[in-house]
């Protein structure tokens, strides 16, 4: 009997996870050569530095050259390195800053991915979507994505949970509020009403519980570090050059940054829609992260590994028609410069997705969201 030619698809599915393996060990390359440069606990320190100062001089909490100074190795004190999180993150940090600089960043790194693994495996990920090149770059730098995209993501899948998803919401709010800021907008189209009330709760518990422990300068001292970190970012040519957020996109390009609030009636509608439809939690994800990079004018490109759940459970929808695109989409995501452009093909993943359904079912059938 004849060998049957390989079909066009598996050719083109077989070219597409060459092409996705290849940048994603081109990426893991560059982390290797990155972490050659620059000390494990690039952004660990900061906030180890921060819940170290509020335990002995709470007043130098938002000095910048205070701060940088703790720091010390491995950093030094040739570039600012502040703290920036609002007072009530300091319960979170605390814990890590009692401990060794070295046993707190471990912990505080696999506790985090942990976190972060489990919340994408909940979404429908695969465990190794922690092997992403940003998820790998967060290992590296000790960011808090790991924290507060686990805490986000574990509370929209745990939809039949409410009060366990507003905790979790409430607490991702005390840590990063810019990244979970349209929380309120999904949870209304979502008819999660119990849930935002606890996710409110949460947030006033914890942020009157931080104003207890350190007063109210704190919170006074870091609205007025808010502008100076600002500063601080946009006349630092490098750091602009690796946001991801479309305000950063326009700085860098020498052009106003605030013209990208005219995109935030759509990312608001964006939220609204992806979470009153029964959209799958993949899509949802990409709406929500996608909208709050519009919203704020700051994120770095370690905020990449947001998406690493949602597009790892793409790929994983391997019978899909036009799966061979996923993975074409994720390549591209990958590969691109690490700014927003990066962004853009994460965005276009639900309407592959929907466009795979409508293939599969006909065009004139009511398409079925898959979960």
């Amino acid at each position: 009997m004849a060998a049957q030619t390989p079909s066009l698809r598996f050719l083109i599915s077989v070219a597409a996870l060459v092409a996705l393996a290849a940048v994603i060990v081109d990426g893991w390359h560059d982390l290797w050569l990155l972490s050659q440069v620059q000390a494990p606990g690039a952004d660990y320190s900061c906030f180890w530095a921060g819940a170290k100062a509020a335990l002995s001089r709470p007043d130098k909490l938002y000095d910048f050259a205070y701060i940088t100074g703790l720091q010390g190795w491995p950093l030094g004190p040739q570039n600012l390195r502040p703290y920036i999180y609002p007072p009530s993150a300091l319960f979170v940090f605390t814990p890590f800053a009692l401990m060794p600089y070295w046993a707190g960043f471990a912990l505080w790194v696999g506790l985090t991915a942990a976190l972060f693994t489990w919340a994408g495996v909940k979404a429908g990920a695969p465990w190794f979507l922690i092997l992403a090149p940003p998820a790998l770059l967060i290992l590296n730098c000790g960011q808090v994505t790991f924290l507060v995209g686990g805490l986000a993501i574990a509370a929209f899948a745990l939809r039949e949970r409410s009060i366990a998803a507003g905790v979790l919401l409430g607490l991702a709010a005390v840590v990063k509020p810019q990244l979970v800021l349209l929380a309120p907008i999904a949870l209304i189209a979502d008819g999660r009403w119990r849930t935002l009330f606890v996710m409110g709760l949460t947030g006033l518990v914890v942020c009157a519980a931080a104003l207890a422990a350190f007063g109210l300068q704190p919170w006074l001292d870091w609205l007025a570090a808010l502008p100076r970190f600002r500063e601080v970012i946009f006349t630092h040519p490098g750091l602009v050059a690796d946001a991801v957020t479309p305000y950063a996109f326009l700085e860098h390009r020498g052009l106003p940054g605030a013209w990208a609030y005219a995109l935030a009636p759509l990312a608001a509608a964006a939220v609204w829609f992806a979470f009153k439809k029964p959209l799958a939690l993949p899509d949802r994800l990409i709406a929500f992260f996608g909208a709050g990079l519009v919203l704020t004018p700051y994120a770095m490109n370690y905020e990449l590994a947001l998406f690493a759940p949602a597009v790892g459970a793409y790929l994983m929808r391997r019978k899909d028609k036009l799966w061979p695109l996923y993975v074409l989409l994720a390549a591209a995501h990958y590969r691109l410069p690490w700014t927003f452009a990066s962004v853009l093909p994460v965005l276009l993943l639900p309407a592959a997705g929907y466009l795979s359904q409508r293939l599969e079912a006909g065009w004139s059938a009511r398409p079925v969201f898959k979960s």
